[in-house]
């Protein structure tokens, strides 16, 4: 959890290109608008500040959404899920949609250097005619998004997205919802 501060951080300080790494669906289940009037938003995240961005900004895609901070604790969240959903249930809520980092990953890829073609037909040769080699590195960040019946007490979708170099975090909110939305209609889950 320590690290998930440190990606918080870096986000919170820009596009970001996110996609979906895989997807789950349980067999034969389906969303309808007529189910699902009141859905809980829960970010796993421990720094509250965060917490509220994510989850301000997921409710933002759905009147029926409704953020988890407003009613729950980060630490009831983080420590007790079946309690969370016992008492989400209990205030008339018909599903949530959880969303945490799973890791992040740095990969460095190698810039081959050469000669710069601005250069080639002078006589006289200019510092930056020979361009160096060097080392770019990216930031991945993956990020799990849930969506659970409480309705039905089960999981019925489960979504992995990786997103690159995220600049900001209601960017990255929002691109990774974007895919997950996306991903739900191809994976036949939303019913309208």
């Amino acid at each position: 959890m320590k690290k998930l501060f440190v990606v918080i951080c870096i986000l919170a300080a820009g596009c970001t290109s996110s996609s979906i790494l895989n997807s789950w669906k349980a067999p034969g289940e389906t969303l309808s608008p007529a189910e699902y009037k009141k859905v809980l938003v829960v970010a796993y995240v421990k720094d509250a500040k965060a917490r509220k961005q994510v989850e301000d900004q997921l409710a933002k895609f759905n009147k029926t959404f409704s953020p988890s901070y407003a009613e729950f604790s980060g630490e009831q969240i983080i420590r007790d899920s079946a309690t969370l959903k016992k008492q989400a249930k209990e205030k008339g809520y018909d599903g949530m949609i959880i969303m945490r980092l799973v890791t992040t990953k740095a990969k460095s890829t190698f810039v081959a250097g050469g000669v710069n073609p601005a250069y080639s037909n002078q006589i006289f040769y200019y510092n930056d005619y020979y361009k160096a080699s060097s080392y770019a590195t990216d930031m991945q960040f993956v990020i799990a998004t849930d969506i659970y019946s409480l309705s039905k007490d089960k999981l019925i979708w489960s979504g992995v997205t990786a997103s690159t170099n995220p600049k900001k975090l209601d960017k990255l909110v929002k691109s990774v919802a974007k895919e997950v939305a996306y991903q739900v209609r191809e994976d036949k889950l939303v019913v309208d």
